[in-house]
């Protein structure tokens, strides 16, 4: 039987393509709730435009579903390489 492998170019485009369209979302229903300006604790100002705080924002949730995809992605390849001992993930 081959040795069927998946790319990692593949594997990295399986897990942060997902990953972003999540952070659209995730960005687009926090930052409706909530605004930038009342996420920083005791009124004070930051240092830091409307515009950074959306970026920031959307950059921690991509960044929280891509470790999550990535916790995904390795148990279900370990998960495959205990079902098939002779191939590799």
């Amino acid at each position: 039987m081959a040795d069927k492998q998946v790319p990692k170019t593949q594997k990295c485009i399986a897990v942060l393509w997902p990953s972003f369209m999540v952070a659209v979302v995730a960005t687009g229903l926090f930052f409706s709730a909530f605004d930038p300006d009342d996420l920083f604790p005791f009124g004070e100002q930051a240092e830091v435009s409307r515009l950074g705080v959306y970026s920031i924002g959307f950059l921690l949730f991509w960044l929280v579903s891509a470790i999550s995809g990535i916790g995904t992605l390795y148990f279900a390849i370990t998960n495959c390489m205990r079902q098939n001992p002779g191939s590799r993930g």
